[in-house]
C-alpha cells in the first residue's frame, strides 16, 4: 500500500540576514506577504494546515477546491495564500480585509515547494529537484488560485534592488542542492526591504480627539527566559472600523496585571489597558530604536497563525559561512558588533585618516574632580562642542542648578557617540533605572514603582554633575519631589508645547495666561525654555500634598485655560489636529513624570538648554532655542542676576481653598 502524505505540517523557516547571498549555489524567490499555509491532498481529501498547525480549510475554500483538481492522488505542498493587488504586489491588510468577504477575488495559492508526492517524500530531494517536480505538476492542472512560485538562479542582488523598487517586503533566497529541513536554517534566508515582524499584544491605550477603538497597540516579544519584554507602541495602520473591532476583541482579553516584565514608561503602566498576551500582530517599522523601542511602527493585522510564545526579536545574522559565492549588502541594518567609531574634534577635522594616539591616563583633563576620558569627543557636531566643553558648562553652572537637582531622582538621556547626524537622536537611548552602571560620585537611591522597585541616581554634587556628562548623558530630567519627601511634590510644572504651526507668540501668551490663572490662587511662578519650542510654567511648593491633589489641580488649571480659547489650547495629546495649537500638558505633574532640568542640555543639534527667564525678559522679540551651551554660558559669566531670583525664598502651598476654586473656574 502507499505511504500516504504527513498529517502535520513541520515547515521549514528563513533567518533573517543582513545581505543577499548572490552565487551559483542559490535559488531567489519574492517574499510573499501573506499566510504560510501547508497543503495536504490524499485521494480528493484536502486539509489546508497553518504554520502552527491549525486546520484552515474552511478559512480559503477556493485553496482547498483548487487542490482537488491537481492530477496527484496524494501530495503534500508548501507555499503562501495572499491577496494580490492590481499592481501585482501582494499585502497582508488587503488579505484580512478579504477573509470576511465570501465573495472576494485575487486570492492566490504560491506554491514554493514540494514535500510528497503520489506515495513518494521527496523532501530529502535537492530543492531544484523538488521545485521542478512542483512545476510540472501545477502547469499539468493549470487551477487559477494555485500559482507556481518562480525563482531566478543567482544574481540575487538585482532581484533584491528591483524588489525594493517596486515596494515589495524583499527576497528569499534558497540553496538549490539542500533537502526541506523543518524548523528555521541557513539554507534558507530572507532578505527585507523594509523592517516587519510579529510582535505579541501585552495592552494597549484609549483613543484621543476623533479617534475611536484604540489609541495604540502596546507591543513585545518574549525573550529567552520566556519574559514578555515591551517593543513600544504601535498607533498607525488602524482604519476605524479595525480599531472598534480590536477593542471588542482586547477587552475580552482584559487582565489587571501587566505582562510585560519591564520597560513601559509611567504613564502608561498607570493608563494602559493589559491584556492576557494571546493575539500576535504583524507590525512595518523603519528600525529599532538603541533603547529597545520599534520606530515609526504600522499595523499589518493579526497573525492568527502563529503562537505568541513563539515570537522573539527577529535580529538579521551574518551570512551563512557555508555560502558559495559573494555576498552582497543590502539595505542599511545596525551592526551587532557596536557603534560606528567615535567621532571628535581632531578626527573630524582631519584628512590625511592618520591613526591618533590615545591619551595617557595622567594626562587627561580634570573637571570637578571628575576625569573626562575622550575629551575631544564631539558630543554636538554641528555646534563643535566637545565632552570637554559640556563639562566645563555644567562645572560654570553648576552653582544655580545644583540646587534644582539635589535630591531628585533622575532619568536620563545618554548618546554614547554624541549626536548623529540626520535623525539627532537614532542612538540616544532613556535611563531611568540605574542598575550597575552609575559613578561613585552619583547617590543611588531605590524607589517604589507600581509593580517593583527601582534603583535611580541623584546628583547632589558637582562631581556627580560632571560624572553625568562623563557617562555621555546629554539630558538631565528630574522628578517633581525630593527622595527625602518623596510622596510630597515641592514644584507644580506646567508644560507648554506647540503644535508646528502654533506661532511663538502664542506660547508666550499662553505661559503669561498659566501664571495669571495661578496669581489669582494664591501662587508664585517662573518660566523658563524647554530647549525646544515650548515653555515651562513652574510654581515651587512646599511639600505637603499628595501626587493626586497636585496632579487634579494642575488639570483643572489647564482645562480652564483650554476653555478661554479651545480652538487655541488644548489638553489632548495626539499629534494629529493640533498643529496650531497649543498643548498644556499637565501630566509633568504625575507621580514619576519628569520634566527637563533647569539647565540641562538637550539632545539637539544646537545644543540648547532649558534656561530659566525672568517674567519682564518674556516677550515675543526672545527665541526659544536662543538659549544654547556657548550663548548661556556667555550670558552667565556677564550677568550675576539671576532671572529666577526669590525661587527659593518662596514658601507657598497648594491651599483647600484654591483647589475649591480651581474646581468651580
Amino acid at each position: 500500500m502507499a505511504a500516504a502524505p504527513p498529517t502535520r505540517f513541520c515547515p521549514q523557516l528563513a533567518l533573517l540576514v543582513k545581505a543577499v547571498p548572490d552565487g551559483p549555489l542559490w535559488l531567489h524567490e519574492i517574499k510573499y506577504d501573506g499566510y504560510r499555509i501547508g497543503c495536504r491532498i490524499d485521494r480528493g481529501e484536502v486539509t489546508l494546515f497553518s504554520r502552527n498547525n491549525k486546520d484552515w480549510t474552511a478559512t480559503f475554500p477556493e485553496v482547498s477546491a483548487a487542490a482537488r483538481k491537481l492530477r496527484a492522488k496524494t501530495a503534500f505542498l508548501d507555499g503562501e495564500v495572499g491577496i494580490v493587488l492590481p499592481d501585482g504586489r501582494t499585502s497582508f491588510q488587503a488579505l484580512q480585509n478579504a477573509l470576511a468577504h465570501p465573495g472576494r477575488s485575487g486570492l492566490v495559492y504560491f506554491v514554493f515547494d514540494l514535500l510528497f508526492l503520489d506515495g513518494e517524500d521527496v523532501s530529502a530531494s535537492p530543492l531544484e529537484t523538488r521545485k521542478e517536480r512542483l512545476r510540472k505538476l501545477l502547469e499539468a492542472s493549470a487551477p487559477s488560485v494555485l500559482r507556481y512560485s518562480d525563482h531566478i538562479a543567482g544574481n540575487g542582488r538585482a532581484l533584491f534592488t528591483h524588489a525594493c523598487t517596486l515596494k515589495l517586503e524583499g527576497v528569499v533566497s534558497k540553496r538549490r542542492d539542500q533537502p526541506y529541513q523543518p524548523g528555521r536554517h541557513d539554507s534558507w534566508v530572507k532578505t527585507k526591504c523594509v523592517n516587519r515582524q510579529e510582535f505579541v499584544i501585552g495592552g494597549f491605550t484609549d483613543p484621543e480627539g476623533s479617534r475611536v477603538g484604540v489609541g495604540a497597540l502596546l507591543v513585545g516579544y518574549y525573550d529567552g527566559d520566556k519574559r514578555l519584554i515591551s517593543a513600544g507602541r504601535v498607533g498607525t495602520g488602524f482604519t476605524n472600523k479595525r480599531s472598534v473591532e480590536m477593542r471588542q476583541r482586547l477587552e475580552a482579553l482584559s487582565t489587571d496585571k501587566t505582562p510585560f516584565a519591564a520597560g513601559l514608561d509611567t504613564w502608561l503602566a498607570r493608563h494602559a489597558h493589559f491584556v492576557r498576551p494571546e493575539l500576535v500582530a504583524e507590525v512595518a517599522f523603519t528600525e529599532w530604536t538603541s533603547d529597545g523601542n520599534i520606530r515609526h511602527p504600522s499595523f499589518k493585522g493579526l497573525r492568527l497563525d502563529k503562537r505568541p510564545v513563539d515570537i522573539h526579536r527577529e535580529q538579521a545574522d551574518e551570512p551563512p559561512a557555508k555560502t558559495a559565492g559573494v555576498m552582497t549588502q543590502s539595505q542599511p541594518v545596525r551592526s551587532k558588533a557596536g557603534p560606528p567609531a567615535r567621532r571628535t574634534a581632531a578626527t573630524s577635522r582631519a584628512t590625511s585618516g592618520a591613526a591618533r594616539t590615545k591619551p595617557a591616563a595622567a594626562a587627561l583633563p580634570e573637571v570637578g574632580g571628575v576625569r573626562i576620558t575622550h575629551p575631544d569627543r564631539l558630543m554636538y557636531p554641528e555646534a563643535g562642542l566637545t565632552k570637554l566643553d559640556l563639562a566645563r558648562y555644567y562645572e560654570a553652572v553648576a552653582d544655580r542648578m545644583l540646587p534644582h537637582l539635589r535630591g531628585r531622582p533622575l532619568t536620563l538621556v545618554r548618546c554614547g557617540d554624541g549626536l548623529p547626524t540626520g535623525d539627532m537622536r537614532a542612538d540616544c537611548i532613556y535611563m531611568k533605572h540605574s542598575k550597575v552602571w552609575a559613578p561613585e560620585a552619583l547617590r543611588r537611591v531605590r524607589l517604589r514603582e507600581r509593580t517593583k522597585t527601582g534603583d535611580y541616581v541623584i546628583a547632589d554634587t558637582l562631581p556627580a554633575l560632571v560624572s553625568l556628562v562623563q557617562m555621555d548623558i546629554l539630558e538631565i530630567h528630574t522628578w517633581n519631589s525630593t527622595f527625602e519627601h518623596l510622596e510630597q511634590p515641592d514644584r507644580l510644572v506646567f508644560d507648554i508645547d506647540p503644535g508646528p504651526e502654533a506661532p511663538w507668540a502664542w506660547v508666550v501668551e499662553a505661559a503669561r495666561l498659566v501664571r495669571s490663572v495661578l496669581t489669582t490662587l494664591g501662587l508664585e511662578s517662573f518660566v523658563k525654555t524647554t530647549g525646544g519650542k515650548g515653555l515651562h510654567v513652574v510654581a515651587p511648593l512646599v511639600p505637603s500634598i499628595s501626587w493626586d491633589a497636585g496632579l487634579e489641580f494642575s488639570r483643572q488649571v489647564a482645562t480652564a485655560i483650554v476653555r478661554t480659547k479651545p480652538d487655541r489650547y488644548t489638553t489632548k495629546f495626539a499629534k494629529a489636529g493640533r498643529e496650531r495649537q497649543l498643548l498644556i500638558d499637565y501630566l509633568r505633574n504625575n507621580r514619576t513624570n519628569t520634566s527637563v532640568a533647569v539647565f540641562s542640555t538637550r539632545a539637539r543639534p544646537t545644543a540648547t538648554v532649558s534656561a530659566p527667564i525672568a517674567w519682564d525678559d518674556l516677550t515675543t522679540r526672545l527665541r526659544p532655542d536662543q538659549f544654547t551651551v556657548k550663548t548661556l554660558s556667555a550670558s552667565l559669566a556677564r550677568k550675576k542676576h539671576d532671572p529666577w531670583d526669590g525661587y527659593w525664598t518662596v514658601r507657598q502651598k497648594l491651599t483647600a481653598r484654591a483647589l475649591k476654586a480651581v474646581a468651580r473656574s
